[in-house]
């Protein structure tokens, strides 16, 4: 697969967020409790906020976040507001089976750009399964955004 992969803005964004540690694959099952807590009150996309994944056990740590306005009203959700940041970004369409090699062409040009990542990270569902309904695995959208070291900020271009 071809990927565009550019150095984009990430606009600071205020966010209702859970902390998660477990198999990333169960990690979405969470994402009901954060949307509950907000009654559903969601100004975009939802995303995942990685702190650490292992690639081995697939157990990672996360926030799962959704953008929001609204004060949470349950325990363990919280509003947090994430800065502007610069970031290595690129658009996946397609399964999320097929993540990991886009993953792949991500680590590969953030090598030969000499470019240096802070986590977390984040995978930004645009398009994706419903609550109710699974959609086409196939047409889904998740951008996903390596934030960019301070003084890398022209980088990649």
């Amino acid at each position: 697969m071809n990927y565009e992969i550019e150095i984009k803005d990430i606009e600071p964004v205020t966010v209702a967020t859970m902390r998660y540690k477990g198999p990333v694959t169960e990690a979405a099952k969470q994402f009901p409790n954060v949307f509950k807590a907000i009654k559903g009150k969601s100004n975009v996309a939802p995303f995942f906020c990685y702190h650490t994944f292992d690639q081995k056990t697939g157990i990672g740590e996360m926030e799962l976040c959704v953008p929001t306005a609204e004060t949470p009203n349950s325990n363990g959700v919280t509003l947090k507001d994430l800065p502007r940041a610069k970031a290595v970004c690129f658009t996946h369409i397609g399964s999320y089976d097929a993540l990991p090699m886009a993953y792949e062409a991500i680590h590969r040009h953030i090598q030969e750009k000499g470019l240096s990542i802070q986590p977390p990270w984040r995978e930004v569902f645009i398009k994706g399964p419903a609550m109710l309904i699974k959609g086409n695995p196939d047409k889904y959208i998740t951008e996903i955004l390596f934030p960019l070291k301070e003084g890398e900020k022209n980088a990649g271009n």
